[in-house]
């Protein structure tokens, strides 16, 4: 049975428990209570729902979950969807979908943030007065029927391949990679702002007019990262990169705007060199550190860190600007000489 919060069309909300519940049903039980022995079996109407949320099995209570759901809930960045639903008494809800049709009754979301305390989140979509939906990586295209569903997979691979090589040659010329390096190319920081750039664009995040705005900004505020630019002029949220660069690299990503990092995990790395490669700890999963970077796609990273811990390493895609802070939050700077 999974624990729900259904959300009514004439504002009442009920907590519960489901057994089953399908959409094409009429309606469909809830039992309410908190002794299991004792619970009240309720009929609701189906057509009367706004939105049923399902809550994940570890969220019994208000607390919202930390770094753990990063790598065991479902990922909503490998959907085909992002959709931003607004109901019509206001409530907006924001997340990613496997399938969207405007003529469905309903459709299920994945929340976008993945410390939310629920799972997916069923929408009854003639309760929401707008639903607005971006199609990601190729998805048009294979709607079209221009190209298959493989035919995709096989560019986007050959893609990064060819991307990959880019960056790898521009390492070697600097005889592979260091510390100093990272920080200092300015060389390798266009190359991966305008790779990033590239990967928002196909993903329908911005626009070109807006790109080549932001890089004219970056051009003129060398020490900005594109990603920064863009969040500043408003373009694109935070949450926008992380989903688009998940996406593309198939790994999972946090929100550390709101997640709760304990601090032996976020310190588990010298601070020198979570502020050198810019990157910080999130989460520990037996011999296996989960470590948030702006930048996953940097040839190399995985072995730069490895060479300071002796647990296998698993990236994760963060905002630059939510790592920055955190390492200062973890690591203070001292004041004094």
């Amino acid at each position: 049975m999974a624990k729900v919060l259904i959300k009514l069309q004439n504002g009442e909300e009920i907590k519960g428990t489901l057994l089953s519940f399908n959409p094409k049903l009429p309606s469909f039980y809830v039992h309410v209570g908190s002794d299991i022995e004792k619970t009240e079996k309720i009929t609701v109407n189906t057509g009367s729902v706004k939105a049923i949320f399902f809550l994940k099995k570890e969220a019994g209570d208000d607390s919202i979950l930390h770094m753990e759901t990063i790598t065991e809930s479902v990922f909503a960045g490998t959907c085909a969807f992002r959709l931003h639903v607004e109901f019509e008494d206001g409530e907006l809800i924001h997340g990613s979908a496997h399938k969207y049709n405007a003529n469905d009754t309903g459709f299920y979301l994945v929340p976008l943030n993945p410390a939310d305390r629920y799972e997916r989140i069923y929408v009854n979509a003639l309760a929401a007065k707008r639903v607005e939906s971006k199609r990601l990586m190729g998805k048009i295209l294979v709607d079209q029927k221009k190209i298959t569903e493989t035919q995709l997979e096989h560019a986007l691979r050959h893609q990064r391949e060819k991307r990959e090589k880019k960056i790898g040659t521009i390492l070697k010329e600097h005889n592979y990679i260091t510390h100093e390096q990272l920080e200092e190319s300015l060389q390798k920081q266009e190359k991966r702002a305008k790779y990033l750039g590239e990967i928002l664009l196909e993903a329908g995040y911005i626009t070109e007019e807006q790109l080549q705005s932001a890089l004219r900004v970056q051009h003129d505020h060398r020490k900005k990262k594109l990603g920064q630019i863009l969040v500043e002029l408003k373009y694109i949220a935070p949450n926008d990169i992380c989903i688009a660069l998940a996406t593309q690299f198939h790994l999972p990503w946090a929100d550390l705007s709101a997640a709760n990092v304990p601090p032996e995990i976020a310190t588990a790395l010298p601070e020198d060199v979570e502020r050198e490669l810019e990157v910080i700890p999130v989460d520990r999963k037996d011999n296996t550190l989960v470590v948030a970077s702006a930048e996953p796609q940097v040839p190399g990273l995985i072995g730069l860190i490895s060479r300071f811990t002796d647990l296998k390493i698993q990236l994760a895609v963060a905002y630059e600007g939510y790592i920055e802070s955190a390492i200062n939050r973890f690591f203070p700077k001292k004041d004094g000489p």
